[in-house]
Parts: structure tokens; sequence; C-alpha cells
């Protein structure tokens, strides 16, 4: 009697172009969600979603996109509470526990003057569209940040 084979990995696909931290926390949330259910993920790293994953010096305070007046104000005093997780422990988390692949952008790059050095470890690879459609095309679920 033969064993049955494990049934194909679910996947999920992100395009990530946002880089305010009321944008990639909930986008770090829904990765390791995804994740705890054992859906591989693989994101795409554009424009301002991209320089998200830019090396820093220092990690600048989260910032919060304009134009949601009180309720962005009390958005910001907790996302720099002492103990607000980042959105970048979220998805360091969460690359230990399945298999999440970062891809920046390579016309982004390009055009951004970046290298992969200048990209923190994070990021898996540069890309080009094409090849993260063709990676992806059969992807359970898509998303646009």
């Amino acid at each position: 009697m033969s064993t049955p084979a494990a049934p194909p990995t679910e996947q999920m696909a992100i395009v990530l172009t946002e880089s305010s931290d009321d944008k990639l926390l909930p986008f770090a949330t829904l990765v390791s969600g995804a994740l705890a259910l054992g859906f591989r993920v693989d994101v795409f790293a554009s424009y301002w979603g991209l320089m998200a994953f830019k090396k820093r010096a220092s990690a600048p305070p989260p910032e919060v996109s304009p134009g949601h007046g009180e309720e962005g104000a009390r958005l910001s005093r907790a996302l720099n509470a002492p103990k607000a997780p980042s959105w970048k422990a979220i998805l360091e988390m969460a690359k230990s526990i399945g298999e999440l692949h970062i891809f920046a952008c390579s016309q982004s790059m390009e055009m951004m003057g970046l290298t992969k050095a200048d990209l923190d470890p994070l990021v898996d690879g540069v890309t080009g569209v094409a090849t993260f459609i063709d990676r992806t095309r059969s992807a359970d679920v898509s998303y646009f940040v």
C-alpha cells in the first residue's frame, strides 16, 4: 500500500507598494497568519514598498499615512509604545515559521539606484515582474498592499 501524497502547499502572492507603518504592520500580520496556516508566501516589493526594506543606520520612528486626523495620531502613539512589535520583527519571526520569500523589484531597484547590498537581509533576491508573475501564477490568494 502506498502512502498518499501530501497535499500541495497553498500559495499567497503579495505585491507591496507601501512603506508607512500603518500599512506595513497589517502586511506583516497577514504574512505571518498565512504562514501559520501553512501557506507559502511570495512578496514582490516595489517602489515605496521596496524602500521599507532599505538598510538604515537606525530604525526611524514608526510613520502613519497622512490624512487620518486624531485616529492617525492615536495609531502613531500606539506604534511608538515600547512594547509594540515592529512590522520588521513580525516578518523576521514569520520567516522562522514558514516559507516566506521576499523579492525586490528589479525595475524599482534600478530607478532608485539601489543594489542588493542596500537592502535588509530579509530580502531574498531581486527579480523582474514577469518572473514574479510566473512564480505566483498559480497562487491561491493574491493581495496588493
